[in-house]
């Protein structure tokens, strides 16, 4: 849901935005790379994260176009089996076909690594390959006026109409944001040596709107991993921690009825080694650059024609099923997924301690309880664990699976969602016999309630036959649930005439009904 800077506002009442695509592009990326001559030769590369991002949109008629970057920060062990990180970039490019897109529809894209495959292809070189997968959804402003054909009566058309609450969205974003932070080792944990990889994901869990703009805040989590020489050789460290951050971003047409969900992406991390008051490398300075995307939801009122008619003329009418959204809820909450692994089954009984780990959580399902009280979320993280063993450093993979439950009031019917979930923390620990870890999540969901109506796409307008004998007196009895717009529809007389010839004054019918006749 998020990579967008467009606005998008409707201003008839005859048009809605419609989702017209919600789908997955794959895109394959591969390259190779030499090693920067300032690090040494590789022994074993030990993991690699890959952080992607689109930095360039274009939607015209009929297509989205994208491109953009893929960071693949490596870690690997030399021969002196010390770790070094190394960082290279993949560039990419795709787009979407799809025939009805316009100019003005708005498409949100989430790229997401699958497949990685990172190979040393000699001591210097190495060939990153990957399955890039963006999730790609596109919403569209369409019009619900019917098309006509044939002359329309002087008299007009008799139509019934349904007014329906749908929503409007407003997408917009900032790049080139900063956030610095000194962040220090306490006493407990040994001097900084050397930093070797340092990572920061960014949560948001309060969006305030005003007019224009929307305060943003949140967390910027941060992970230093760090080696520092020690008397059995070099040693290491994991550092966390946690900094508040706060963000106004300009959103175009946003006020404070609108309901918002903003996501942050880090493109750049700078770092610095300083020494603490006591003169001990413990300070690490942290300037951050990020970015931060915006989904800001408010609603509307459209008018859609459901079926319509014309006094003294025949009419063929088409009609079409349109899905209408509407905000249903927004949910910004934080939790834990915790999991216990047997060390015995992971092969891991010489394990000694867990480095780094790294998580990256997604949802698989959204769905409201049987009983409808509760909207449950579930989904796993999947996780890297760097472990240090006898025979040296080993990378573990897994997943660990979460379910959560929200309280479901004001959620009601079909939806669909879209979220931004982040692991804000992972830590890993081991005992005699058992691997733990324990993850903290951060969780924005919002739910979008869908309608299915069933509104009138074309209407042919043709003259009756001339040659048709109608009876001079016509009556009917209408029924308790009957309308005046059916009545009319049936008999091709306005419902204006019916009230003048049977001098209805009120919303209760007649028990009979006079009908006139039109030559």
């Amino acid at each position: 849901m998020n990579n967008s800077f467009e606005i998008s506002e409707l201003n008839d009442s005859q048009g809605a935005l419609m989702k017209i695509f919600d789908g997955v592009k794959h895109t394959d990326i591969s390259e190779e790379f030499i090693l920067p001559d300032y690090l040494p030769d590789i022994k074993r590369i030990i993991r690699v994260d890959c952080i992607p991002k689109i930095d360039g949109k274009f939607v015209s008629s009929g297509k989205v176009d994208y491109e953009g970057d893929v960071s693949c920060h490596i870690l690997f062990c030399d021969e002196g089996n010390h770790l070094k990180t190394v960082t290279f970039t993949l560039s990419f490019s795709d787009g979407v076909d799809l025939p009805e897109i316009k100019d003005e529809c708005v498409a949100n894209l989430i790229p997401s690594p699958e497949s990685v495959s990172c190979k040393m292809l000699n001591p210097r070189r190495i060939a990153i390959r990957m399955r890039l997968d963006t999730s790609v959804t596109i919403w569209c402003h369409k019009s619900f006026s019917p098309e006509l054909i044939g002359n329309i009566p002087p008299s007009g058309m008799e139509k019934s109409e349904l007014e329906l609450d749908v929503m409007d969205l407003i997408c917009a974003g900032e790049s080139g944001l900063n956030a610095s932070a000194d962040i220090e080792a306490d006493g407990a944990l040994p001097q900084i040596g050397e930093i070797i990889s340092c990572t920061a994901d960014i949560s948001f869990y309060e969006c305030k709107p005003s007019e224009e703009k929307v305060l943003c805040r949140g967390d910027a989590s941060v992970t230093v991993f760090y080696s520092s020489p020690g008397d059995d050789g070099e040693q290491y460290t994991v550092l966390f921690r946690k900094f508040p951050i706060a963000q106004v971003v300009s959103a175009e047409g946003v006020n404070e009825s609108y309901s918002c969900m903003s996501r942050g992406n880090v493109d750049n991390i700078n770092f610095s080694i300083a020494e603490n008051g006591f003169g001990e490398n413990r300070i690490i300075e942290l300037d951050i650059t990020y970015r931060v995307y915006l989904n800001c939801v408010g609603r509307k009122s459209v008018t859609v024609t459901k079926d319509l008619y014309a006094a003294g003329k025949n009419v063929k009418t088409e009609c079409e099923n349109q899905v209408f959204c509407k905000l249903s809820k927004l949910y910004s909450t934080s939790f834990g997924a915790n999991l216990v692994l047997k060390k015995e089954e992971l092969n891991l009984t010489a394990a000694e301690n867990v480095f780094a780990l790294s998580s990256v959580p997604k949802i698989t399902s959204v769905e409201l309880s049987p009983d409808k009280t509760r909207v449950n979320v579930t989904g796993y993280s999947q996780t890297s664990a760097i472990i240090k063993t006898e025979d040296g450093l080993i990378t573990h993979e897994y997943e660990v699976p979460f379910k959560l439950e929200l309280e479901a009031q004001g959620v009601h019917g079909n939806f669909i969602y879209n979220y931004d979930i982040v692991c804000m923390s992972a830590k890993g620990r081991f005992d005699s016999e058992n691997f733990y870890t324990e993850l903290d999540m951060q969780l924005n969901l919002m739910l979008l309630e869908t309608t299915e109506i069933e509104v009138l796409k074309k209407a042919e307008i043709t003259d009756c036959n001339e040659n048709a004998e109608l009876p001079q007196m016509r009556f009917y009895y209408p029924s308790d649930d009957e309308t005046l717009w059916e009545i009319g529809k049936v008999f091709g007389v306005s419902q204006k005439d019916l009230i003048e010839k049977n001098a209805i004054s009120s919303d209760k019918l007649p028990r009979v009904l006079f009908i006139p006749t039109f030559k």
